[in-house]
């Protein structure tokens, strides 16, 4: 590790970031040292500017993906370089594209032809509290509050906690795998590493092959059932107020895109497996 990255990371963690964050920035730093073969802090402004226009024009990169490096950029500058940073670049245009919806005949379908009995309760969990791959996998035994019907997201985006409710049908799904599976700390761990979470791609490989098995011809991915869940929720009544909580949204105009999807609501929260219960 060079002297570099290392002041970069310890003045990411001395601001509390995420460990999310941390790989983002390090990451975009290390592919802007590659891309001119020289440490980021012997790069000029024109060959900043120059660098960007790459990921864009060639790479063609989303709007977020080149706001990352961006910021990452700006980060060695200002807090590890302590220099001043300014470079003119043009973002793409923020797309503004709804994401697949899927219905909830498709979800339960998604549930009824998952194999894995860890699967199940995986998809039952991202579902049923509407939460994050990263999230997800994050999850830690003690994490659950069966007793209080809700779960803690321990360090979401932005690295904040969160209590999120846990739906009674989820609930017994998940003291059932926990009885049943012998595990560490981690709830969500790998068959040969009870310490260690399986990866994002697993269980985006087992949902791949239940939406085959399912004939869903839409092209659905984890983050398709924090979709759900939340278009399901405002269908149902849940209050605004209460989804972002859920949703963990910083801001209620994030949460609020969802009713240009669906804009028939009721007042009142469900539990969106409970139907499930004899499958």
């Amino acid at each position: 590790m060079t002297p570099l990255r290392q002041r970069v990371i310890d003045e990411i963690r001395l601001r509390g970031y995420s460990p999310r964050t941390e790989e983002s920035y390090i990451n975009a730093l290390a592919q802007l040292a590659n891309y001119y073969d020289k440490s980021p802090d012997l790069i000029n402004k024109e060959e900043l500017e120059a660098y960007f226009r790459y990921v864009n024009l060639t790479q063609h990169l989303s709007r977020a993906t080149i706001a990352v490096k961006l910021n990452a950029v700006n980060f060695l500058y200002k807090y590890v370089l302590q220099r001043s940073f300014s470079i003119d670049i043009v973002l793409p245009k923020k797309a503004h594209t709804i994401p697949i919806l899927l219905t909830r005949d498709e979800v339960h379908r998604l549930f009824l032809n998952t194999v894995s009995a860890q699967q199940k309760v995986m998809l039952c969990i991202c579902y049923g509290c509407g939460l994050r791959i990263s999230e997800l996998l994050n999850l830690r035994v003690v994490d659950i509050e069966f007793s209080q019907d809700c779960l803690w997201v321990r360090a979401g985006k932005g690295n904040k906690d969160r209590r999120v409710i846990l739906p009674r049908s989820a609930a017994r799904r998940l003291n059932a795998y926990i009885a049943g599976f012998s595990l560490g700390s981690i709830l969500f761990c790998t068959n040969w590493d009870k310490e260690k979470a399986i990866d994002a791609k697993t269980f985006s490989r087992g949902l791949k092959r239940a939406v085959t098995r399912a004939e869903i011809t839409k092209n659905v991915s984890a983050h398709s059932l924090r979709h759900a869940y939340a278009t399901h929720q405002i269908e149902a009544g849940m209050p605004l107020h209460q989804l972002q909580k859920q949703l963990g949204h910083t801001s209620i105009r994030t949460t609020e895109r969802y009713l240009h999807w669906l804009p028939e609501m009721a007042h009142s929260s469900h539990d969106l497996m409970a139907a499930w219960e004899e499958d």
